[in-house]
């Protein structure tokens, strides 16, 4: 019983025929309930980078001295007793400098000297969790629903950012900081997916670059809380709240349509539509649609046969698997980059750190405000590779100025986080965009698992800065123009239908790979879609 046929709009062919695009559009396309759904992401997606980048301020260390050595000032030794020019470790603690703050991890827990590379490894413990958690929540969103695993998700983040909070030692902090982590990844891709998956295709690249620059407002709300806020205790906790305010406002939000149908619900996808009708007022449409009709627009067996679909389809066809490589690698190198930019603010020495944070938090808006325009009118690839190239190439620019040139140094290295921020902003949308509906949230939660090995790992590169001032700036700019070469392989979706099989995603890439060799393939035949 199932139909092959463009979705006109969507499937670019010009041709009309049913689809889920069709129905979303027959129940008032963009309308109120799109907007309200968008604007109730806002509140948890405004404070994601809030937890990407707290320790910036929770795990500063403050000027420090050994408690027994006044005279000497020395940040890790004192004077040996009975002796004239010897020392020894500080073995009663030490005196911070608390002008700028009140406490935080390293204060309460003496994380200095020979502990001082803890604060980063606990940074990594966070980004760790937020590798985990991409991998099992965009897994469990395909086979449960994008709206149960975002709920579950906004409450995960709320409780264990409190459990952060009340730590009673840094070994707890840690553990709580990682399961925050992993519901963060969660929150962020099935609440992406399912704001998409809602989206008519026309409006997909503009919710997809607002919630990329909402995302960006997080670390300005970081400057803000932790100006006012100065006991990291205090910050965590406030860091936290929204997720819970925006758990108990989120019950109201309907499962995707997409994910409904694809997985043979096709009852609850239609008390779903008829919702979505009544809230932007074109009730009408919804006392038409019946079951009956929604199973002419998507096929019986198609939608039985999607359930069974496994997260190892994905590594079965040369074609899928390349498309993981390739977001995998640009996703990787641009966290990599992003993330060391952003998470060093003592790179600036002598500039207020509340200030260098909202410099850093601020040139993220324009290049994310831009983005959806550049997207549309280049292309997803060419704005991809370009912004990969001027941020890489900015990071290795930066290298010979000279340290008495510091201003400039900051401009070039804000600059380039500017561009990295807009590729990862990019490579989200393509990523969104490229996956079928029955995998789209496995894939993505693969690809941004492994990308954010790179948040796992720039803080310890980090670490190498002090004995190999070179290594970490010439890493992280070579793998970024590197990946810039990947984009390439990846096809172009821009205006393309939002792929519900793994044929249709399949066909996408084979005729990317065509044009690459300029070489039509013998039988290719135009995206069809089965709805």
């Amino acid at each position: 019983m199932g139909r092959s046929g463009a979705l006109g709009e969507e499937g670019g062919t010009g041709r009309k025929t049913k689809g889920l695009g069709s129905l979303l559009e027959q129940v008032g396309g963009w309308g109120r309930f799109q907007m309200v759904h968008l604007a109730t992401l806002f509140v948890p997606f405004a404070f994601v980078g809030t937890h990407g980048f707290l320790q910036n301020f929770t795990a500063s260390t403050p000027d420090h001295r050994c408690r027994s050595a006044a005279a000497l000032g020395d940040r890790c030794l004192r004077p040996r007793a009975n002796a004239t020019n010897e020392t020894e470790a500080c073995s009663e603690g030490w005196v911070y400098n608390l002008t700028t703050v009140q406490t935080t991890i390293v204060t309460e827990w003496d994380l200095v000297c020979s502990l001082k590379s803890l604060p980063r490894v606990a940074q990594s413990v966070y980004m760790a969790g937020v590798f985990l958690g991409a991998i099992v929540f965009g897994g469990l969103a395909d086979r449960l629903g994008r709206r149960t695993i975002f709920l579950w998700c906004l409450l995960q983040v709320a409780s264990l950012s409190t459990g952060a909070a009340l730590a009673p030692s840094f070994s707890i902090y840690c553990v709580c900081r990682c399961f925050c982590g992993s519901g963060m990844s969660g929150v962020v891709l099935n609440g992406l997916g399912l704001v998409l998956e809602w989206t008519p295709p026309s409006h997909r690249t503009a919710v997809s670059g607002l919630l990329s620059f909402v995302l960006s407002l997080g670390q300005l709300n970081l400057a803000l809380l932790a100006f006012g806020l100065r006991h990291w205790r205090h910050l965590q906790l406030a860091a936290g709240a929204p997720f819970a305010l925006c758990f108990l406002c989120g019950w109201w939000l309907p499962e995707s349509v997409r994910w409904l149908a694809v997985r043979g619900r096709l009852s609850e996808a239609l008390r779903s539509l008829k919702l979505v009708s009544w809230i932007n007022r074109v009730p009408v449409a919804g006392g038409q649609l019946s079951l009956e009709m929604l199973e002419s627009h998507y096929s019986q067996e198609e939608a039985a046969g999607a359930p069974g679909a496994s997260t190892l389809d994905l590594f079965r066809t040369r074609e899928m698997l390349a498309v993981l490589a390739c977001i995998m690698g640009i996703w990787f190198s641009a966290s990599l980059a992003f993330f060391s930019l952003a998470l060093d603010l003592q790179r600036f020495p002598g500039e207020d750190p509340y200030l260098v944070q909202v410099v850093l938090g601020v040139i993220d808006l324009p290049f994310r405000l831009l983005l959806p325009n550049l997207a549309n009118y280049l292309g997803r690839k060419l704005t991809l590779a370009s912004c990969l190239l001027l941020g890489g190439g900015l990071v290795l620019g930066a290298i010979p100025v000279p340290a008495e040139l510091g201003r400039l140094h900051m401009g070039l290295v804000v600059l380039s986080k500017g561009f990295m921020s807009a590729s990862l902003s990019s490579i989200v949308l393509l990523a969104s965009e490229v996956f079928p509906t029955s995998l789209r949230m496995t894939g993505m939660g693969i690809t941004n698992m492994v990308g954010h090995m790179g948040g796992v790992m720039a803080p310890l590169i980090l670490l190498a800065g002090p004995t190999l001032p070179l290594l970490p700036p010439v890493l992280f700019g070579t793998t970024v123009l590197a990946a810039s070469c990947l984009v390439l392989f990846l096809p172009e979706t821009r205006g393309a239908p939002l792929p519900d099989t793994l044929e249709q995603a399949q066909s996408q890439v084979r005729r990317c790979w065509s044009r690459l060799l300029r070489k039509p393939r013998r039988g290719a035949r135009p995206l069809q879609t089965k709805l």
